[in-house]
Formats: structure tokens, C-alpha cells, sequence
């Protein structure tokens, strides 16, 4: 009898777990991510020579992505710190290196 009562416990807890992962996936499914707003981007040069840039944005978590240019290698990207809305993603660019654009991705 304890057996059975363990084994009707255990599919009753799964049977609502199942459920209730189903109903945060339906519901997460459901929502549209809100479009991150960005602005007071800065460019900067470091004590070191190295070309920095910095945004804030709001509406969600997000990273800065620097476009980088460097004669003889081309443009590439760099990501910065990881912040909270309303914070600010700080990120450098490679020594002899110029900052082009910068602008804030959803994390």
C-alpha cells in the first residue's frame, strides 16, 4: 500500500510540473521582447592609446558592440560588460585601432 501511495505521489508531482512548465513556456512564447532604446554614446582614447566606446540603454540587459578599424587588419568587433537597464557597456578597441561605431545588443 505505501508503494502505491509513493508511486500515485510521484506522477502527481510530475503531472504538475509537466504543467507547469507548459504554462511558462506558453507564456514566454506569448510575450514580444521590447526593443532596446539606446543613446549618449561616447568615444574615448585610453591612457594607453587604446580607442574606447561606451552607450546606455534601457529596456533590458544588453552589451556594447564596438566596431573596431585597424590598417592592415580591417574592422572588427569587440563586446563590453554585461549591464542592467539603465547601466552603461564600457569596451576597447585593439592598440592602433580606431573606434567607428558603437551600439548596444540585447543580452
Amino acid at each position: 500500500m505505501r508503494t502505491r501511495r509513493r508511486i500515485a505521489a510521484f506522477a502527481l508531482a510530475t503531472a504538475l510540473a509537466g504543467a507547469g512548465f507548459v504554462g511558462v513556456s506558453s507564456v514566454s512564447a506569448s510575450a514580444a521582447p521590447t526593443a532596446l532604446s539606446c543613446g549618449n554614446k561616447q568615444f574615448f582614447t585610453g591612457s594607453g592609446g587604446h580607442a574606447g566606446a561606451s552607450i546606455r540603454c534601457t529596456n533590458g540587459p544588453f552589451v556594447a558592440d564596438v566596431t573596431c578599424y585597424k590598417p592592415g587588419y580591417g574592422r572588427y568587433h569587440h563586446y563590453g560588460n554585461r549591464v542592467e537597464s539603465g547601466g552603461t557597456s564600457t569596451v576597447w578597441c585593439d592598440l592602433n585601432a580606431t573606434a567607428e561605431n558603437v551600439v548596444g545588443l540585447a543580452s
